[in-house]
């Protein structure tokens, strides 16, 4: 009998996967900045005050993190829970 089993085993592992339903899209990749040269910053004043803004909600964020970290620390609690 087991040698029955096996043979079955072996020519499942042989037959070929189907091909996928879907194909995924292509990965498309950014090019690298040269070392050593800063890139081109946008004009754009609305690119600007939005990057502005984002740099300042994620400082906030980072700030209140600290914070309730150390409350955590002060009630004796452990911080990375």
């Amino acid at each position: 009998m087991a040698n029955q089993s096996k043979g079955q085993n072996e020519h499942a592992e042989r037959q070929a996967p189907p091909p996928p339903a879907s194909r995924e899209p292509p990965v498309r990749r950014w090019p690298h900045p040269v070392s050593g040269v800063e890139p081109a910053r946008a004009a754009d004043p609305m690119l600007h005050y939005i990057r502005c803004a984002l740099s300042y909600q994620n400082q906030q964020l980072a700030d209140i993190k600290a914070l309730l970290q150390r409350l955590l620390v002060e009630r004796g609690e452990d911080p990375e829970e």
